[in-house]
C-alpha cells in the first residue's frame, strides 16, 4: 500500500503534467520559407539562445511528427476563406504526434483562429477512446472531459460550425517538426517544419501519406508574445527573410484535390496584407 508521501508525490506529478499540457494559446506567429542550407545555418546560429522542447528532446531523433486531420465544408469554405485573404479566419482539426515513429497517447481537437498576425488557439485533450467515440458519432455527444467548462465552449463553437457548414474530414497532413523554446524567454518558440505530406483520408491514424506537398524547403515559424527577440531580428535581416502566408492545409488541398476554381499559377506565399508587413515587431497583444 502506497505511503502518504508517495500519494502526495503522485498528486504533484499529475498536477504538473496537467499544467504542461497547454490548452489555450494567444500569440503572434510569423512564417518564413527557408532552403535547407539556410535552415542548417540558422539552427546553428540559434543554439546559444534556444533549446529543444521537452517532447522532441526525449526522442531519439531530436524531432517529432505532427499529424493533423482537417475539417471543412463540402465546398471548402475554410480553404477559400484563406486564399481570398479574409482577415478573420479559422481552422478546425484533430491533431496527434508521433515520436520515434510511434503515436503519442494524447490527441487534440483544435480550433485555431487568426486575426491579422494574432493567433488564438483552443484545444481539447482526448484519449483514444474519446477520439473513437467522436469519430463514430461525428460529435462529442456525452463525452466527459476533465476541463468541462473550457471544453464546453469549444464544443459549442464546433457544433455551430458543423451544422451551418456541414463540416467533414477533408485531408490528412503530416510533417516533421523541430521545435525550440527560448532559453531565457519560455514564451518564445521557434519551429522548423519540413517533409510536408498529405492524403485524402478520414482517419487521423492513417499511414503512408503519399502526396508530397513541400519537399525542397523548410517552414520556419516564430511564435511569441510581446517583443520579438533581438537575435531573431538579426537573423531575419542577415538572411533577408520575408514573411510569408504559407498554409499547410491549403497547399495540401491543392496537391490532393482537383478544384476547378484553383488557378495553378497563383502564388499564395505572399498573400499578405501590406500593412501587416510593415507593422512594428514590438506591438503588444
Amino acid at each position: 500500500m502506497p505511503t502518504k508521501r508517495q500519494l502526495d508525490c503522485g498528486r504533484v506529478f499529475r498536477n504538473a503534467r496537467m499544467k504542461e499540457t497547454k490548452l489555450h494559446f494567444q500569440r503572434f506567429e510569423f512564417k518564413y520559407l527557408l532552403s535547407f542550407d539556410e535552415f542548417n545555418q540558422i539552427r546553428k546560429r540559434l543554439r546559444q539562445y534556444v533549446s529543444l522542447d521537452g517532447f522532441a528532446r526525449d526522442s531519439n531523433k531530436g524531432f517529432y511528427e505532427v499529424i493533423s486531420l482537417y475539417y471543412d465544408s463540402p465546398k471548402f469554405y475554410y480553404y477559400y476563406e484563406k486564399i481570398d485573404g479574409s482577415v478573420r479566419r479559422k481552422k478546425i482539426r484533430l491533431r496527434a504526434y508521433k515520436k520515434d515513429d510511434l503515436f503519442a497517447g494524447n490527441i487534440f481537437f483544435e480550433i485555431k483562429r487568426k486575426h491579422d498576425a494574432i493567433i488564438l488557439k483552443d484545444r481539447i485533450l482526448m484519449d483514444k477512446e474519446q477520439y473513437n467515440n467522436f469519430i463514430k458519432n461525428e460529435s462529442f455527444g456525452n463525452i466527459d472531459f476533465a476541463n468541462k467548462k473550457d471544453a464546453q465552449n469549444i464544443i459549442e463553437e464546433y457544433d455551430q460550425e458543423r451544422f451551418t457548414k456541414c463540416l467533414e474530414p477533408k485531408i490528412l497532413v503530416g510533417y516533421i517538426r523541430e521545435p525550440y523554446i527560448g532559453t531565457y524567454n519560455k514564451n518564445f518558440r521557434i519551429t522548423f517544419d519540413y517533409n510536408i505530406r498529405a492524403k485524402i483520408s478520414e482517419n487521423l491514424f492513417e499511414h503512408d501519406l503519399d502526396t508530397q506537398v513541400l519537399s525542397d524547403g523548410v517552414i520556419m515559424e516564430i511564435k511569441f508574445n510581446g517583443r520579438l527577440p533581438y537575435y531573431i531580428k538579426e537573423i531575419i535581416d542577415q538572411y533577408n527573410l520575408e514573411r510569408i502566408a504559407y498554409s499547410k492545409y491549403c497547399h495540401s488541398i491543392e496537391a490532393c484535390y482537383s478544384l476547378p476554381e484553383i488557378n495553378a499559377s497563383r502564388n499564395y506565399f505572399f498573400n499578405i496584407d501590406k500593412q501587416l508587413l510593415t507593422q512594428q515587431y514590438e506591438r503588444i497583444i
